[in-house]
């Protein structure tokens, strides 16, 4: 999928952020804090070719029962980074109307936003290529100009379901997510005015479930009557 959302600031939980300058509205259009660009999500089930009705060990033998039946799942799924403002921190004196919140920097012409060395989580954002507006202006950086890491992983699920009786099964199931226990890192920090400006220092998702987790495992069996 690709997509590409564009506001000027939102209203709600998700972008309710004052305007650098609250008389320039147009200012502040730009990628919306929701913008993410490309996403790429695949899924396959197979059925693996062993035990009754399958290419191999379709007998009545132990061996075609313990290893026939099994299905296996996989879910793979990539997303590009998303936008991050860049802001600075600027005394309330040096703004023509006094209001220092949400101030942005000024682009530095011909500097790229990545740097040298390239993208690292030590330092994803070039500080070089920002400055400090003068005193009496507002900072000419857009909105959402910078974007953070993109994000891939790959699940994968094992499962068989087991007859006990003509009435009574039991379902197995094993499942690992971020299968390569990929480090999904969060956006850096956009604070131009901040020592750790441009670092990464989190990780996308600190939580025991979801998107963006360390490797996990997950077993669990089901019985029906």
């Amino acid at each position: 999928m690709w997509s590409h959302s564009i506001n000027d600031g939102s209203v709600g939980a998700a972008e309710a952020i004052a305007p650098e300058n609250i008389a320039c509205r147009p200012c502040e259009r730009g990628s919306s804090d929701q913008d993410v660009r490309h996403v790429f999500t695949a899924s396959t089930v197979y059925e693996l070719p062993f035990g009754k009705g399958r290419p191999f060990l379709n007998g009545d033998g132990l061996a075609g029962k313990i290893i026939g039946g099994w299905e296996l799942t996989g879910f793979g799924m990539a997303r590009a980074g998303i936008p991050v403002t860049i802001l600075v921190s600027r005394n309330g004196s040096d703004l023509p109307d006094g209001v220092a919140d949400n101030q942005r920097p000024n682009v530095v012409p011909g500097v790229s936003l990545t740097p040298p060395g390239g993208r690292t989580p030590n330092l994803w954002i070039n500080p070089a290529a920002f400055s400090v507006p003068a005193p009496g202006t507002w900072g000419n950086s857009g909105r959402n100009t910078v974007r953070g890491p993109g994000l891939w992983q790959i699940d994968m699920g094992l499962s068989k379901e087991f007859k006990a009786t003509e009435r009574v099964g039991l379902k197995f199931r094993a499942e690992v997510f971020n299968l390569f226990n990929r480090a999904q890192y969060g956006n850096p920090d956009p604070n131009f005015s901040d020592p750790s400006f441009g670092r990464i220092t989190s990780l996308i998702n600190t939580g025991a479930t979801g998107t963006g987790t360390p490797r996990e495992i997950q077993i669990s069996a089901r019985v029906s009557f």
